[in-house]
């Protein structure tokens, strides 16, 4: 029966990734530790790419303390292409030198013709370097050397151990260091600690512009306050008309609006007869067919030269001035005359006629 091995086609992540960096020191090649999460490089997606790691991609897997990297394999004919690797670099290795990092190179050794492997390519072209310790400091990060793979691999020292082979890598520019876990907790602090302030400095401003607002507020309202108000009423002096206009004996009720009766009295003369009732500030209406004025407020009687007669109205009604300007009737509505105190018989109060 002829010999089979296991390739892995797929690999991915399940949910549960705490972030801890073991994926990415044991397979770089294929996962990238982010701040949040770890990822598949996009070239890992590919079967033939990730078929060559295969080992480390299930030292990976075995090595997840929360078990969430997932593969697919399929199974191959043949013997495995890496086995027997490791044999082969510890007996190139000289007596003495392992574990130490400082073996010489085996003797005549030169890079192998072709194209480097696809797992060391990947190794030099696209992984990182990741500190692991949480206090010590971080080397700076580097651009990518541009020296050819052949290069760095010539340099490389034949069966030196994985952290011998690491400090060659970041020597050459090839691994560039992701943050530690201190790193990432102290820059997510310095983000809150900027946020706030910002929210600090925004409540701040809010505030200041709510007590101007209200400061200015209570200013407009003092003032108003304090400034007199100015009334504007009409003129008390108005044109009511020339006289010819008046020369039927009657009750004229055309500024009725002014508060403003013209009566001309049976005995010739013309007045100008206050519209308010003496109770209560009511408004008569005049009813010709009685020839009386009557409050309809408390029932207020008074005849038609304004004398009270019925009701509560506890005098006449009140007369302004009146006077001619050649022929046109001119009405003062600021001066008043009243009857219980002898005023009528001005000469103001009326109009002969």
């Amino acid at each position: 029966m002829a010999e089979t091995h296991q390739e892995i086609v797929k690999v991915w992540i399940a949910p549960g990734c705490i972030v801890c960096d073991a994926c990415e020191s044991d397979c770089p090649e294929v996962f990238d530790v982010q701040e949040e999460t770890c990822l598949i490089r996009p070239e890992a997606m590919n079967a033939e790419f990730t078929k060559p790691l295969t080992p480390s991609i299930i030292t990976a897997a075995e090595g997840c303390p929360v078990d969430v990297i997932k593969y697919e394999t399929v199974e191959v004919e043949g013997p495995e292409p890496w086995a027997g690797q490791e044999e082969a670099a510890a007996a190139g290795a000289p007596a003495g030198g392992g574990g130490g990092g400082g073996g010489a190179k085996k003797a005549g050794w030169t890079p192998p013709e072709g194209p480097p492997a696809p797992k060391w390519a990947g190794l030099l072209q696209a992984s990182k370097i990741t500190a692991r310790s949480g206090g010590e400091p971080v080397p700076q990060e580097r651009p990518a050397a541009k020296a050819p793979v052949e290069a760095v691999a010539a340099s490389l020292d034949a069966g030196a151990p994985p952290d011998a082979l690491a400090a060659t890598a970041i020597g050459s520019g090839y691994m560039r260091p992701a943050p530690t876990v201190t790193q990432r907790i102290r820059e997510k602090a310095s983000r809150a600690a900027a946020t706030t302030r910002r929210g600090f400095n925004m409540a701040l401003a809010l505030g200041w512009g709510a007590i101007a607002v209200a400061g200015g507020t209570f200013a407009a309202a003092l003032q108003s306050f304090m400034v007199p108000k100015i009334t504007r009423e009409p003129p008390s002096t108005f044109r009511a008309g020339k006289l010819g206009e008046f020369a039927g004996t009657g009750v004229y009720e055309q500024f009725k609006d002014k508060n403003v009766w013209i009566v001309h009295l049976p005995e010739g003369k013309l007045i100008a007869l206050s519209t308010i009732c003496t109770h209560l500030g009511c408004i008569p209406n005049w009813l010709p067919n009685d020839s009386k004025y009557k409050c309809p407020c408390h029932g207020s009687g008074f005849y038609m030269n304004g004398v009270n007669f019925e009701g509560p109205a506890p005098r006449p009604l009140e007369r302004h001035k009146i006077f001619l300007e050649g022929d046109v009737v001119m009405i003062d509505k600021s001066l008043k005359y009243r009857e219980e105190l002898g005023q009528w018989t001005s000469s103001d109060s009326y109009v002969n006629v």
